[in-house]
Formats: C-alpha cells, structure tokens, sequence
C-alpha cells in the first residue's frame, strides 16, 4: 500500500527540468524535487504528513521552509522512493 501511494505522489509530481535554484545539494540532484499540491504536505498538531511517505515529526532535520510560498518534495525515483527533504509552505501562507 506504502509503495503504491509513493507512486501515485511520484506520478502527481510536476516535472523538475526547470527545478529552483534554492533547492538544497543535499535535497536534490536535479531530478528528486518537485513543487506540490498543497494537500500532499500537511501540518498538522503530531507533525508533517508528506502523502506516501508517513509523518515526519517537526524537529526531522530532512524538514525545510520553501522560498516560493509552494510545498515541495524531494524524493528518490524508483520502485521504492526514499523521502531527501520536505519543503514547506511558511507560516501564514
């Protein structure tokens, strides 16, 4: 089910050829991230849901602030994608 969610989010991924330039060396290699719907990264009182990837708790260090005001994910392609970083929306946004 895990796997299958993972794939579903990796497909609803907008393509990253014209990827930020923020994006961090750890995060990404020019392929792994990618902007998000709002309702794939979600705050919520016992942490960050990333849909397809569980809860990530808010002192998780693979947790950043976005600097466009969109959520982003980076994540590993494959058959089993591994969660690099999480970009959130700032406060209030």
């Amino acid at each position: 089910m895990r796997l299958a969610l993972a794939g579903i989010f990796l497909l609803s991924i907008r393509p990253a050829a014209d990827a930020h330039s923020w994006y961090e060396v750890a995060c990404c290699s020019g392929v792994d991230c990618a902007p998000v719907p709002d309702t794939v990264v979600e705050e919520l009182p016992d942490g960050v849901h990333v849909s397809g990837f569980g809860v990530l708790s808010y002192s998780d260090p693979r947790l950043r602030w976005s600097r466009d005001f969109e959520a982003h994910v980076c994540a590993t392609q494959g058959s089993q994608p591994k969660l690099l970083c999480v970009y959130r929306k700032p406060k209030g946004n």
